[in-house]
């Protein structure tokens, strides 16, 4: 076994990523990191006692490319006597449907079709590895900094979160592609990964080789303030999570307000993990608007915690309601916490048909069937 299968071996084992009689399906794209990732649990598969089988996801995005991608993986893993499964999905018409970006409604759909093939799985556990590594976290990490991130987006990502695994998370794409190199293994790339219109590839190809120009560990000190920010990010969360079930309540309708300030007693159901924009703005309130859900609380008492709790109960609200997370930033918590500081009687455009309300001392968050009003309105300074 090389150095660097050794390292991910002891990742796997230091923080009980897989154990043995486990069952784990590897993200396959064809790319040189998911490649890597196959050769190195095929094997590990045997010393450390769990299946593998390899899914990979054609987007419906890339014409001919993505038919190569989708034999090439078909064919490394016929190679390497691994099962294989290729799954297609519609990721265009998908995230135009629901008003998200390209990438998003692939990356949702992605992980959709991944957590279906693990569920199959019949081992006491089973995981969906991808194969983020070291760098990849120092960009996400970079690019949630300048999307205006809070301590959520700048702890960057876990090694494991529900289902999901990430056993590369200590090793360096150069280690990788060095890798992949010496021992003579092919991989396919992606064309949109070279397209400077897309934020994390300006940061991969420009952003982070000069950061590393200033510290050659660049990357992994980013990693490393991300851990500790995640410590601070559990406290938070744990902290919104006991408020939200104190205060709050969940609808499938219109919510009925208040006539005081008394919290509601109800507990609201949390919603599974989700398959993990429009312009945003102080709007005039509709006369009528088609809810689908909607979520209640009284502010007073909120209004009096710091503002980075305050950002967190929000983010808890939306997860209640089971709006995606991953496009949201301070800059929208900070137009809610405008609203709930405002006058009242105000209305409040947010991403994914989301809108917010602030009536009678209390916050209402509300998804909507469509935009529901595009006149903004700058109140609250």
């Amino acid at each position: 076994m090389d150095a660097l299968t050794l390292e991910i071996k002891r990742y796997i084992e230091n923080n009980q990523l897989i154990r043995p009689g486990d069952g784990v399906v590897v993200g396959l794209s064809g790319g040189p990191d998911s490649v890597f990732l196959l050769y190195a649990l095929h094997t590990l598969q045997a010393r450390m006692g769990f299946t593998l089988r390899a899914v990979h996801v054609h987007h419906g995005i890339r014409g001919a490319e993505a038919d190569r991608d989708a034999a090439f993986s078909e064919e490394l893993c016929a190679k390497l006597e691994i099962p294989f499964q290729a799954v297609h999905v519609a990721a265009p018409a998908y995230a135009a449907q629901r008003g998200l970006s390209l990438e998003e409604g692939a990356r949702i759909l992605r992980y959709e079709a991944l957590e279906t093939v693990r569920q199959q799985l019949t081992t006491p556990a089973a995981w969906v590895a991808v194969a983020h590594h070291l760098d990849d976290q120092a960009e996400t990490v970079l690019h949630n900094l300048v999307r205006g991130a809070g301590l959520r987006g700048l702890a960057g990502m876990e090694n494991r979160r529900n289902h999901v695994i990430r056993p590369l998370l200590s090793i360096k794409r150069e280690d990788i592609l060095k890798w992949l190199e010496q021992n003579k293994i092919a991989y396919v790339t992606d064309s949109m990964n070279a397209d400077p219109h897309y934020t994390r590839n300006r940061i991969r190809s420009t952003v982070l080789p000069e950061l590393r120009e200033i510290n050659p560990e660049a990357s992994a000190h980013i990693a490393h303030s991300a851990a500790l920010l995640r410590e601070a990010d559990a406290y938070f969360h744990a902290l919104a999570l006991r408020y939200v079930d104190a205060h709050a309540t969940l609808t499938a309708s219109p919510v009925p307000l208040p006539e005081t300030d008394t919290p509601g007693e109800s507990t609201i159901p949390r919603p599974s993990a989700l398959a993990e924009d429009r312009v945003e703005g102080e709007t005039e309130a509709p006369a009528e608007a088609m809810i689908l859900r909607s979520i209640a609380l009284p502010v007073t008492e909120l209004k009096a915690y710091p503002e980075l709790v305050r950002q967190y109960v929000y983010s808890e609200l939306l997860r209640r309601i089971g709006t995606p997370l991953k496009d949201w930033s301070a800059v929208h918590y900070r137009d809610i916490d405008r609203l709930i500081f405002g006058p009242g009687g105000a209305h409040l455009d947010l991403p994914y048909r989301m809108s917010a309300e602030y009536r009678k001392k209390t916050l209402i968050l509300q998804e909507n069937r469509e935009v529901i009003s595009v006149k903004r309105r700058k109140n609250h300074g």
